[in-house]
């Protein structure tokens, strides 16, 4: 089987379960929160083996810990801001002490800091100490926070149309890219990271993008008879930027396997190489979409 063909599959699987979670919420979406954690796990792992190095490594076990600590804090706050299912009256005040009060995910981070500062000291060595304790750092922000702003972003009142916004204009334009750089690829675009990667790969993927987001406003409205709060201008704006903050996801994974000397960050997804291959992108247009959904809510406009 091609790998083109093992990538189609994987991919229409992964859809069907992205869609049953997104649309299931009979079990307070305690299945986003397993699937949640289960890709900060497995993503953590595969990006700690980048930070090997012979004279350090990063405190593994650590970053996972706090980081599955921080996406429970965005579980919890979630509950509180969804509509679909009333939790328990104790998550509830939870949640809004959470997002009103006391912010554990700012105290969470500065308690990873010291404690990662104190295993260093008490257990490694002085070299590499710098390379290790920012390594550690860097898996509950590169994962954890853009994971936990998933769920934020689905809290919103249109929350499943702009979690299907974000993933088309992700995943479309990565599939534009690929195809469009392998069908019409001439000209590189100089990139010492992905030398292979073209303008016309490029440049398809973004077509790709606005063209799939008007497909999906007008599939969307018609299907579910709702007003989406977002025009014809303004997707095609949203879908022309974050189109190209995906490709810069992709570009900074695509830079730390350059520096660790890898090709995929594990073989656990057939055809794509790695969770991390897989979601690079995400982890940036996530939280980009999540942040102009809602400063345009602050400015008073429809969200």
């Amino acid at each position: 089987m091609s790998e083109t063909t093992l990538r189609i599959l994987s991919s229409i699987a992964l859809v069907a379960v992205y869609i049953f979670m997104i649309f299931h919420s009979a079990w307070y979406y305690v299945e986003f929160y397993l699937f949640g954690s289960a890709i900060i796990f497995l993503g953590i792992k595969e990006l700690y083996a980048f930070c090997k190095r012979e004279d350090s490594k990063p405190f593994v076990g650590t970053g996972i810990f706090f980081s599955i600590l921080i996406f429970t804090v965005y579980y919890i706050q979630f509950l509180g801001l969804q509509f679909n299912v009333t939790p328990p009256s104790s998550i509830l005040e939870l949640s809004k002490l959470f997002r009103e009060g006391f912010h554990p995910v700012s105290f969470l981070l500065i308690a990873l800091l010291i404690v990662v500062w104190i295993l260093q000291i008490i257990k490694r060595p002085l070299d590499g100490a710098l390379f290790s304790a920012s390594a550690t750092m860097l898996g509950p922000l590169y994962l954890a926070l853009p994971v936990g702003h998933f769920l934020l972003l689905l809290a919103f009142p249109f929350g499943e149309y702009y979690i299907f916004l974000v993933s088309t204009i992700t995943f479309i334009s990565d599939a534009g890219a690929y195809f469009g750089g392998r069908w019409f690829g001439k000209h590189s675009a100089g990139l010492k990271i992905s030398p292979k990667k073209t303008w016309e790969g490029y440049i398809t993927g973004n077509l790709s993008a606005i063209l799939s987001v008007l497909l999906l406003n007008y599939l969307w409205e018609h299907f579910s008879g709702l007003k989406l709060p977002m025009g014809t201008l303004e997707s095609i704006c949203l879908a022309f930027v974050v189109s190209i903050i995906s490709v810069m996801g992709d570009l900074a994974e695509s830079a730390m396997k350059r520096d660790a000397k890898i090709k995929d960050s594990s073989q656990l997804i057939p055809g794509h190489g790695g969770l991390l291959d897989l979601a690079d992108a995400l982890l940036f247009t996530v939280p980009v979409v999540y942040y102009y959904i809602l400063f345009k809510g602050f400015l008073g406009f429809s969200v």
